[in-house]
């Protein structure tokens, strides 16, 4: 019997991913290796010290600090983050493209700047960034786990790539993502699935599994992402990361490629670009290097929106959202940094998650709305099956909608939007100073992310896409069984889903979280994004 074309398809694929990393970069990842493989690259001997030092040692923005003194060249720093990619590659399987060469290049060129002004080409000199698939790089592919796509050059760079480069951002690498982009686990027939630097045993998440899984595995410092119904935070939550979703028309989207019809990634719940990052004050340097190139001059999608300083006082006012069924042990976990935090003075006012379920299903509703039709039938060009993701996903194949109720969803999503606002405003009469709280606290997740589709309930993500707040999600607690005594529950298999990820855990569930970084999730006001992050960076240190 013949095989599918998709199947020539991948395997060529994956030869040419392969081929891009030199022989003297290529490892064997031994069985015997440790689950945990975050610091596999610092041990496996591809890396000098000095490479060591300048991938393990720093965020984004102590790299910089370096990069802009003049004690890293750009060219060196790009090196060692081109090796580190490489292993992360063949560790994790997190990658779709590799352009090393064009990296290199840019790197030497910036090195010439410097060497005759004396000063950086713009904010990012010198800082090698990752990109999501669905990211257009002028002359590289765009495939986003979608074999047809394979071989298919793109004419034009996103709006994004473009005010990255021109603040002195480096692409090196495109991080992989699943068959549609709509699900919260990375597996393709392309690329296949991406592991979690943490452990085999735990989803790397999605969409933006590749951003989190480089970023985890510190092969980058910075991976540009997406989120349409939690696909960059979730990632962020998976691998142990910071991530961050601000609301839309804040970053430019213009020309990222999806899956969908072309145009109807403009219409209801609109999907946003924003940054995975290993710290909270990284991905306000992205988010001001964004701004800074004034977005709206060059992308119809972007609001007039400066960057702001924003003045928070020392004292925030914070809803708080517990009244979750949460899974031990993120109950006690979230239970003992919200005390931190009311330690530290912050004002407490409790919170429900009004509507959460409605809106996520508002979300549902707008996703369905071609019922996966141009998935389909781009699929069908090369005989390629929908992954089994996809199907457990529940969103396609389904019975596509029309004009009216396109109509319906975005009315009542207006109406729950109105309901929220008047809800938020409401806090004034729970708080010391009669004003509303600041921002929202909250769990990413109610449980630990599984082997596979990292969570039971999107919820709690997914209705502030709805709602188009921004939002983000860091880490406050590493887990050490050695030290600690937790508790651990797993919601019982309710599907036959539920059953296969069921299966794929180890005999010793726990042990597989050893080490692993548990976030909690930081919800601002729409278009609040500099105050938000400036909230981050000060929750993040009582971690």
């Amino acid at each position: 019997m013949t095989e599918p074309v998709y199947k020539f398809i991948a395997a060529k694929k994956q030869k040419q991913l392969l081929d891009a990393i030199p022989l003297e970069w290529r490892i064997q990842v031994s069985p015997d290796q440790p689950d945990n493989l975050t610091k596999f690259a610092e041990t496996c001997g591809i890396l000098t010290e000095r490479e060591i030092v300048i991938t393990s040692n720093y965020d984004a923005v102590g790299l910089l600090e370096k990069v802009h003194k003049g004690e890293y060249s750009a060219l060196e720093v790009t090196i060692a983050f081109c090796k580190r990619a490489a292993l992360a590659q063949q560790c994790c399987n997190c990658l779709t493209e590799i352009f090393f060469d064009r990296a290199f290049e840019t790197a030497k060129k910036q090195d010439e700047y410097f060497a005759i002004h004396g000063k950086p080409v713009g904010l990012l000199h010198g800082l090698p960034i990752s990109i999501k698939d669905s990211y257009n790089i002028k002359g590289v592919e765009s495939t986003i786990g979608i074999a047809a796509n394979v071989g298919l050059i793109e004419p034009e760079s996103s709006t994004i790539v473009d005010a990255l480069e021109a603040q002195g951002g480096i692409m090196y690498v495109k991080t992989n993502v699943p068959q549609s982009m709509m699900v919260l686990d990375t597996e393709n027939n392309v690329f296949g699935p991406v592991r979690n630097p943490y452990s085999k045993h735990i989803s790397a998440a999605g969409s933006s599994g590749g951003a989190g899984a480089i970023v985890a595995f510190r092969g980058s410092l910075v991976g540009m992402a997406t989120d349409i119904g939690g696909s960059i935070r979730v990632p962020a939550y998976a691998n142990g990361c910071y991530g961050f979703k601000p609301s839309s028309g804040r970053n430019p989207y213009y020309n990222i490629k999806g899956y969908w019809t072309a145009g109807e990634e403009y219409v209801g719940i609109l999907c946003v670009d924003g940054p995975i990052t290993t710290s909270a004050r990284d991905l306000t340097l992205i988010q001001r290097a964004i701004a800074e190139t004034e977005p709206w001059n060059y992308d119809p999608t972007c609001l007039r929106l400066p960057w702001s300083e924003p003045k928070l006082g020392n004292r925030l006012r914070l809803g708080v959202i517990r009244n979750i069924p949460m899974l031990e042990p993120i109950k006690t976990i979230f239970n003992d940094y919200v005390a931190k935090v009311e330690a530290a003075g912050h004002e407490l006012v409790d919170m429900d998650m009004l509507l959460g379920d409605d809106l996520a299903k508002n979300c549902g509703d707008f996703f369905r709305l071609d019922g996966g039709d141009f998935l389909i039938d781009i699929c069908k060009q090369t005989g390629e099956p929908l992954t089994q993701a996809v199907l457990d996903g529940g969103l396609y194949p389904s019975e596509g909608k029309g004009i009216r109720e396109l109509f319906k969803y975005t009315e009542d999503r207006t109406n729950w939007q109105k309901q929220w606002l008047d809800y938020w405003a409401s806090t004034k009469a729970s708080t010391k100073d009669g004003k509303p709280v600041e921002f929202i606290l909250m769990p990413t997740q109610a449980m630990l992310p599984r082997p596979k589709e990292a969570l039971a309930s999107n919820a709690t993500v997914l209705m502030w896409n709805a709602l188009d707040y921004p939002a983000a999600v860091f880490p406050v607690h590493t887990i050490d069984l050695a030290s600690n005594d937790y508790e651990f529950e797993f919601a019982a298999a309710k599907s036959e889903a539920e059953q296969r990820i069921e299966s794929l855990y180890p005999a010793d569930r726990q042990a597989s979280y050893q080490g692993f970084p548990v976030g909690v999730q930081v919800v601002g006001q729409k278009h609040d994004e500099p105050a938000l992050l400036a909230a981050i960076e000060k929750l993040s240190q009582l971690a």
